[in-house]
């Protein structure tokens, strides 16, 4: 159990919007806890370190009001209607509303949007300029597993995209390797007759002769 007693006392400072009202004694981690109160009331704990270094100011209401602001700017932008805000508000829902059908694909297996997307669309517009976007084009994770932030995100054709599934599969043919669909291009074969042979393949062991057969 933690010593307490060698703990700077906080109790009564002011951070941003909350003041220290006393020590979270529920919560004895190597970290310590402060219960607080935010001028809007609530009462919220958290972390020494976080109050110290200013990452933390409220118990969440400033970033509310600061993510209703943005709306309200990117409302008067008259962006909502467009292509590029559906786009967004698309990412948002498979990756934050558990009631979109599209949840248990992206956030329900962990993928989320990062902080200044979700809470910006002007944000992600900013990025989308300076990125390429068109209309012709897609959003794509680079990594499928990855989360939609500005480093694992860009335009693609809905072609390109495809190339980029997870369910896509790599097949290594001497020292290169392309997904399954771009091996049926270059052999110019079906590749829903290709897929099917390799589903038949037992034990993991695939015969190329076989898979690329006429």
């Amino acid at each position: 159990m933690k010593n307490l007693s060698k703990v700077k006392d906080l109790t009564g400072k002011r951070f941003g919007r909350l003041t220290v009202i006393g020590i979270d004694e529920g919560k004895q981690t190597r970290k310590t806890y402060w219960l607080c109160q935010c001028d809007c009331g609530k009462i919220s704990s958290h972390r020494s370190d976080g109050l110290i270094s200013g990452s933390i100011r409220s118990c969440g209401c400033f970033k509310n009001e600061l993510s209703a602001e943005r709306v309200a700017k990117n409302h008067k932008h008259k962006q909502s209607g467009t292509r590029l805000y559906h786009i967004w508000q698309g990412m948002k829902s498979r990756c934050c509303t558990k009631t979109s059908p599209d949840y248990q694909r992206w956030g329900g297996r962990g993928i989320k949007m990062c902080d200044d997307w979700r809470d910006s669309f002007e944000s992600f517009y900013e990025w989308a300029m300076e990125s390429g976007y068109k209309d012709t084009l897609t959003i794509d994770r680079v990594d499928n597993d990855g989360d939609y932030t500005p480093d694992n995100c860009r335009w693609t054709t809905a072609r390109e995209q495809s190339r980029n599934r997870r369910s896509n599969i790599p097949i290594t043919i001497g020292n290169t390797t392309k997904t399954l669909t771009e091996w049926c291009e270059i052999f110019n074969l079906d590749y829903r007759m290709v897929n099917a042979r390799y589903k038949r393949m037992e034990d993991g062991v695939i015969s190329l002769d076989k898979l690329f057969k006429g």
